[in-house]
């Protein structure tokens, strides 16, 4: 009867054991989930964030805003063209900001590709987040570090334009006060 009364023991300090020990082991994967999920939230964020910076419609925009400046900028070469003023400064004039416009059109394109890439790269990452959380780390840093070079070359080349914008003006002005000028101003009114 011992026996059976010991057997009887050691089965349920056994059955206890266990039970305490996979309540353990739940606990312990629901709190490295909960951080796994975290990790996750925050570099989803981020995501989201870039996404939103560099989207394609977004880019579109910026390139159709250049678009419309490079014609008003051709329309202003047109007017200064009719007052007679030397064609080949203004020639040079255009020459230089094209190939201006169309370098930061390059850039726009290869930061889109770029991005891509690095959303495809995300993606297949976040599968594996917990081994390779430090890598989408370092690759957000340096997607920031680029987006903020080419906001600074943006904004160097927007101060250019408008530069020139305004020494053009100066130019039509002066044209305006102009024998040429006052002879085209009162033939237009």
């Amino acid at each position: 009867m011992s026996k059976i009364i010991q057997t009887i023991l050691l089965t349920l300090i056994g059955a206890a054991c266990f039970s305490g020990g996979i309540y353990y082991g739940i606990e312990r994967n629901e709190h490295y989930l909960e951080s796994v999920m975290e990790e996750y939230e925050v570099i989803s964020n981020k995501v989201d964030a870039f996404e939103k910076v560099s989207d394609p419609k977004t880019i579109r925009l910026y390139v159709k805003e250049l678009n419309k400046i490079l014609d008003e900028i051709l329309f202003l070469g047109y007017i200064v063209e009719t007052g007679q003023i030397a064609d080949e400064a203004l020639t040079g004039f255009f020459e230089t900001y094209q190939n201006k416009f169309d370098s930061v059109n390059d850039r726009i394109l290869e930061l889109n590709k770029e991005h891509m890439e690095s959303v495809n790269k995300f993606n297949s990452q976040i599968a594996g987040l917990s081994a390779d959380e430090d890598d989408l780390f370092e690759i957000t840093e340096e997607l920031q570090k680029r987006l903020q070079e080419q906001s600074d070359y943006i904004s160097k080349l927007n101060v250019e334009i408008s530069q020139s914008v305004k020494q053009l003006e100066d130019n039509v002005q002066t044209i305006k006060s102009s024998k040429y000028g006052n002879k085209i101003w009162k033939i237009k009114k």
